[in-house]
């Protein structure tokens, strides 16, 4: 099987093989090809990929180049090949914030929102949840700046406008990868 993974990170794999059973795209990290998704051309041959795979990457994609971003991926995933994504989701984060800010809180208690929350104000993680995604002094911080948002049926919907044919909700197995906890959403295509 051959995997991608766009935006690995430096330590896990999404399905706990050792990192060098993936091919990776990023611009940090010892990549194995290096692009950044959404602006370049994946550096792939077309049908080459059964699984590619994308963890809190999307949206740090720019929200009008996002469509490019997935079809690059639909371009080179094999017939049958799977695009796994998970993504901060937008709507799940505003409907906590509306519904119960002293919850966020709660919520975000042990995420310090880089050290610039201290009065572990609602109004500020919501804010560092939607647009930051860093910490001051982080390695490229303003790659890492979010710019799209989605929650789970949004981005169904853009995979399926990108030609994916088949569409789930995924969970995630945080025994291989713990995720970014309450606030995430996962999707699964199939091309």
């Amino acid at each position: 099987m051959r995997k991608l993974e766009i935006g690995p990170g430096q330590v896990r794999t999404p399905d706990g093989q050792p990192k060098n059973t993936w091919d990776t795209v990023d611009t940090h990290y010892n990549p194995t090809h290096t692009a950044v998704w959404g602006r370049d051309a994946l550096p792939a041959e077309n049908n080459s990929y059964d699984w590619v795979h994308a963890s809190h990457v999307l949206e740090h994609v720019p929200w009008w180049n996002v469509h490019k971003a997935v079809k690059e991926v639909y371009r080179i995933l094999k017939p049958g090949g799977i695009f796994t994504v998970w993504v901060p989701d937008a709507a799940k984060i505003f409907k906590q914030y509306l519904d119960d800010p002293e919850g966020l809180v709660e919520l975000e208690a042990k995420w310090p929102c880089g050290n610039l929350n201290r009065d572990q104000d609602a109004w500020t993680y919501l804010n560092a949840r939607v647009f930051w995604g860093a910490r001051p002094g982080e390695l490229g911080q303003e790659q890492h700046f979010h710019r799209s948002m989605f929650g789970s049926k949004s981005l169904a919907g853009i995979l399926n406008k990108c030609g994916f044919a088949k569409t789930r909700y995924i969970e995630r197995d945080v025994t291989v990868d713990p995720g970014h906890g309450w606030m995430e959403c996962g999707v699964e295509g199939t091309k």
